[in-house]
């Protein structure tokens, strides 16, 4: 007799045996047809945790929506962080001039990316209770919120707290809520929705940063201030209404046998601290490459500015204009590596991308003295660099399962946010100390062995050459 299939019994590096691929295709042969099981069985073998393939990837899916509500997010909660650079310079010259200095104020808008992604794990415990909806609703009020209250700031210590640290807990609850759900829903096409809802992130830069010159140069700060809260407010509202969650949190880890005597209790907990993907190899080296892989990233986008002022000698805007570039490849590198990762595999795409992002960083950067030249690396390095945001779901999924796929992002989001804040600090400290050929090659140097560190996963899931992972 047929019995409807829940898959339960996983290996420890989080891909699907053989017994339960068998089960999935012999249930779709009966209830869907010889078509649909052709598609589950060669779709990828890494169906995991508490994960089942929708019947369909198509435009039916509702995981479309949760990709939508993932751009919208990103488009807000990045592109409101990337408009820092636009409103420190108004509060240092104009707001509180001789009150403060460039690196201190700066701290607050490293503050707001940083609550962004540090608070994910914490928000775990948020989201069992009240679900992904409710916490985002959540972060749709404090965002827009810290914008408004902003505007009324009068004291740099107001202006930290708002702009700063209620910012940063609000795009944390909108983030945090949001950027796993696209792949509850998606096996083959998993890696490209993910990059179209990561896409958000240079498309809000690219437009909300000009957006917000114009009405500070219009309208004044303030009212700026408000107008972006409001914008915000209206799409993370949108975001939260559309979204879907497939699996909904869970409390706690269910067994079909539950221990008993002390010593069941304590031999069941080292069974699941040894089965863990946390404790695996090929999650450890995640982390590793979350931490270092901003070097590669974060720093060439940041310090171009000041590249272009010192080595090539033209102005700090025309360094903005190259940032722009960077960002505006970014959209395009999210969108193919994604597609790319479905082809070829999510880990495969990833450790390719960051190859070549050492490779342009230490091979094109050094040589980058004219503007044309400048122009090239700045939109080679954001076609390469800037798919860890699109890919990294996936590989987790690859490594962790479904099951715990929100724990381990949380947790590679938190190493990922201490590269970005240690990254820039390190190679501008590097640059004025040895100069901008040490800077730059120890940049390079760091994404190399990020992108050492993805190949380790790779070979230790599967040392095929030619395989999809």
């Amino acid at each position: 007799m047929h019995q409807q299939h829940h898959p339960s019994a996983y290996n420890n590096r989080g891909l699907v045996n053989q017994h339960e691929e068998d089960t999935i295709e012999a249930s779709l042969e009966e209830e869907n047809g010889d078509h649909e099981a052709r598609r589950i069985k060669d779709s990828p073998r890494t169906i995991t945790g508490a994960e089942d393939p929708y019947f369909t990837e198509g435009i039916k899916n509702p995981g479309w929506l949760s990709t939508a509500a993932l751009l919208l997010t990103t488009f807000s909660i990045f592109g409101i962080t990337f408009c820092w650079g636009v409103f420190q310079p108004h509060y240092l010259n104009h707001v509180y001039p001789g009150q403060t200095d460039v690196f201190r104020i700066a701290f607050i808008g490293t503050s707001a990316q940083a609550i962004t992604t540090l608070l994910g794990l914490p928000l775990t415990w948020v989201i069992r209770w009240i679900g992904y909806k409710g916490t985002m609703m959540i972060g749709m009020v404090l965002l827009p919120l810290g914008l408004i209250l902003a505007s009324f700031a009068t004291q740099l210590w107001q202006t930290a707290l708002t702009h700063g640290v209620l910012v940063g807990i609000g795009a944390a609850f909108c983030f945090s809520s949001s950027f796993m759900l696209p792949s509850q829903w998606f096996i083959r096409r998993r890696a490209t929705v993910n990059g179209i809802g990561n896409a958000g992130a240079c498309v809000g830069a690219l437009c909300l940063s000009p957006l917000a010159q114009h009405l500070i140069e219009t309208v004044g700060y303030r009212n700026a201030l408000r107008v972006l809260g409001c914008i915000v407010f209206a799409l993370l509202s949108l975001a939260a209404l559309i979204s879907r969650a497939r699996y909904p949190p869970s409390h706690s880890s269910t067994t079909s046998t539950t221990p008993t005597t002390l010593m069941e209790k304590k031999r069941c907990r080292v069974s699941l601290f040894r089965s863990s993907p946390f404790v695996s190899a090929p999650f450890a080296f995640a982390l590793v490459f979350s931490l270092l892989t901003p070097f590669g990233y974060v720093a060439p986008f940041y310090l171009m500015p000041t590249y272009v002022m010192q080595v090539v000698g033209s102005s700090a805007s025309m360094g903005a204009a190259f940032v722009s570039v960077g960002m505006a490849t970014g959209i395009v590198s999210r969108l193919g590596f994604g597609f790319i990762g479905d082809r070829i595999g999510p880990i495969n795409a990833l450790f390719l991308a960051t190859l070549i992002s050492a490779i342009l960083i230490m091979a094109l950067w050094p040589f980058s003295h004219s503007l044309p030249v400048c122009g090239i690396f700045s939109a080679a390095i954001g076609l390469s660099a800037g798919t860890y945001f699109g890919l990294i779901p996936s590989v987790l999924a690859r490594i962790a399962g479904m099951e715990r796929l929100y724990v381990s992002g949380a947790v590679a989001w938190m190493f990922i946010s201490i590269g970005s804040l240690l990254g820039t600090p390190c190679v501008g400290k590097m640059q004025k100390d040895l100069g901008w050929p040490y800077a730059i090659q120890f940049a390079g140097a760091v994404e190399l062995v990020a992108a050492l560190c993805m190949l380790a996963i790779r070979l230790l899931l599967d040392r095929r050459f030619w395989s999809k992972i």
